[in-house]
C-alpha cells in the first residue's frame, strides 16, 4: 500500500543533442533582457491624477516606437466636464464672463451637458439687451450666445455688464479686469472696453442733448431688445452673413419720458399713432452700440468674420453710422455734439484728438486686434497620466513580472524540446538500462563469433 505522506522526484536524463544546453542558456539570457525591457513599459508606471487645461493632451514615452498601440489618443486621458444651468465659464480669450442660461439638449443625465474641449465654432450672438438711464449715466448690457452643435453642446449662455460714469458702479468686463488689475490677459479686452464705452457715450450724449433742448420732453430711459441672425464661424468666412453688415431685429423697445411716461413698442403689434422708441433720435447711436457689443462678443468666440469692424476696420463704413441725423431736439451746433460718432472717429484714428479734447493714442499700444482661431471654454480637467514608479517599487514589479513570464515560457520550451526528444525509440529508458543492453549485445556478438555454432560447442574437429 503506497504511503500517502511520502515524497518522490522525477528521474531525469540529459538530452542527446550536445548543442541544446548552450543554445538554451544563451536564449534564456536574451529572453530575460527582452522581458525586463518589456515589463518596464508594462508594469513600471502607475496612474496619477493631474490637472490639465487641454482636454486633448497626450503623453509620449520611450517605448512608443515599438509599442505604438499603447500611445494614448487625444481626448482619452481626461474626464469630460459637465455643465448645469447657472454654471459660469470664460472662453480662451477671457473677454466676458458667461453663465449657462439654458440647456436645449441635455446629454449628461437629465439636465446637464457634457463638454470635452471642442471649439465654439457653432456658437454665435443671438440677442443683446440694453437699458440706458440718463439719470445715472449708465447702460446695462446683457448679451446671449446660442450654441447649436447637433446635441454635442447645445446651450444658451448670457453675460452682463454695466457701462457707467459713476465711480460707485463697479461692473467692468472680465478681460479688462484681468488685463489691468492682475496683468493677465491681453490688449483685446482693453480695446473692446474702450470701444463699447465710446459707443455708450455716443448714445448718452445724444439723448442728453435732446433732453436739454426739449426741457425734459424727450426720453431719459431707453430700453431695447435685439435679436441677431445666427451666423457661427462654422459657416465659414465667405458666408453672406459673415460679409454683409450684421442683421438684427429690435423686437421690443421702451422709453420713459419724465417720471412715469412709459412707452412700449412691440414689433408688428403697435397701434396706429403709438410713439416710436426707435426713431431719428435713437436709431443710429443704438445701432452703433449694438454692433459694438456684437463684434466684441464674436471676438470672445474667436469668430474672425470679415464684417467685424473691430478686427477689420474697412467694415466700419457698412456697419457703423459715422454721423447722426439733425432733428428738432438735436440741432446743428459748432461742436457737433450729438451729431457725430466718437466711436467711429476714435477707431478710425486713435492718435487724433476727439472733439472734446480726449486723447486715445494709448490704444495704439494694443493694436492690431486679432484672433488666433476659434475659442474654447477655459476648463481645468482631471486627467489620468502615467508616472514611473519609485525605484524600489519599480524593481519589485519588474522582477515579479519577468519571473512569471520567464517561468511560463521556460516550461513551454522544455515541454517542446522534451516532446521532440521522446520521439527517439530509446528515449524512455534510463542510461543504465541502455548501457546494459549495449553490453549484452556486444557479449552476444562475441559469443556467436567465428568458430562457434551458437550451441556453445566448437565446430573444430579433433
Amino acid at each position: 500500500m503506497p504511503n500517502l505522506l511520502s515524497l518522490d522526484y522525477t528521474i531525469t536524463r540529459p538530452f542527446q543533442w550536445r548543442w541544446l544546453g548552450p543554445v538554451s542558456f544563451v536564449g534564456a539570457c536574451i529572453a530575460i533582457v527582452l522581458l525586463t525591457v518589456l515589463n518596464v513599459a508594462l508594469v513600471g508606471y502607475e496612474t496619477i491624477t493631474v490637472f490639465q487645461s487641454d482636454f486633448n493632451v497626450t503623453q509620449s514615452f520611450w517605448y512608443d516606437t515599438f509599442m505604438p498601440y499603447r500611445k494614448p489618443e487625444p481626448g482619452t486621458l481626461c474626464d469630460t466636464r459637465v455643465f448645469n444651468i447657472g454654471d459660469a465659464f470664460a472662453t480662451t480669450y477671457s473677454v466676458f464672463e458667461w453663465k449657462v442660461q439654458s440647456i436645449e439638449r441635455p446629454n449628461a443625465g437629465i439636465s446637464g451637458v457634457a463638454y470635452n474641449g471642442t471649439t465654439l465654432t457653432d456658437c454665435d450672438v443671438s440677442a443683446v439687451y440694453i437699458t440706458g438711464d440718463l439719470r445715472t449715466w449708465s447702460i446695462d448690457v446683457s448679451a446671449v450666445v446660442s450654441c447649436k452643435s447637433n446635441g454635442k453642446f447645445d446651450i444658451s449662455a448670457t453675460t452682463s455688464f454695466t457701462l457707467s460714469s459713476l465711480p460707485g458702479t463697479q461692473a467692468p468686463l472680465l478681460g479688462f479686469s484681468k488685463s489691468v488689475n492682475s496683468n493677465v490677459g491681453d490688449g483685446r479686452s482693453i480695446v473692446i472696453d474702450a470701444l463699447i464705452r465710446k459707443a455708450g457715450e455716443d448714445v448718452g450724449e445724444r439723448i442728453a442733448a435732446a433732453f436739454n433742448v426739449s426741457s425734459g420732453a424727450t426720453p431719459s430711459i431707453v430700453s431695447v431688445q435685439a435679436f441677431f441672425e445666427h451666423c457661427p464661424a462654422s459657416l465659414g468666412p465667405n458666408a453672406d452673413c459673415a460679409v454683409a453688415a450684421p442683421k438684427f431685429n429690435i423686437t421690443n423697445a421702451a422709453h420713459v419720458v419724465g417720471t412715469v411716461g412709459l412707452v412700449q413698442n412691440n414689433l408688428g403689434s403697435d397701434a396706429p399713432g403709438t410713439p416710436q422708441v426707435m426713431n431719428e433720435l435713437t436709431t443710429a447711436p443704438i445701432n452703433n452700440l449694438l454692433q459694438a457689443i456684437y463684434a466684441s462678443v464674436r471676438i470672445d468666440l474667436g469668430n474672425d468674420s470679415p464684417n467685424n469692424f473691430i478686427l477689420h476696420k474697412e467694415a466700419m463704413a457698412r456697419v457703423l453710422n459715422s454721423t447722426f441725423p439733425v432733428t428738432a431736439v438735436t440741432p446743428a451746433n459748432p461742436a457737433n455734439i450729438g451729431l457725430t460718432s466718437t466711436l467711429v472717429s476714435v477707431w478710425t484714428d486713435p492718435s487724433a484728438t476727439t472733439r472734446d479734447g480726449s486723447d486715445y493714442s494709448w490704444l495704439l499700444e494694443y493694436l492690431p486686434v486679432n484672433v488666433t482661431g476659434a475659442s474654447s471654454i477655459q476648463m481645468v480637467y482631471l486627467c489620468q497620466f502615467q508616472q514611473r514608479k519609485s525605484p524600489g517599487s519599480l524593481l519589485i514589479s519588474v522582477l515579479v513580472a519577468v519571473l512569471s513570464m520567464f517561468s511560463s515560457g521556460w516550461a513551454l520550451y522544455m515541454f517542446g524540446v522534451t516532446s521532440l526528444a521522446k520521439n527517439r525509440p530509446d528515449s524512455n529508458f534510463c542510461e543504465g538500462h541502455l548501457l546494459n543492453e549495449k553490453l549484452a549485445a556486444v557479449s552476444s556478438q562475441s559469443y556467436e563469433g567465428p568458430g562457434h555454432n551458437g550451441t556453445g560447442f566448437s565446430n573444430a574437429k579433433a
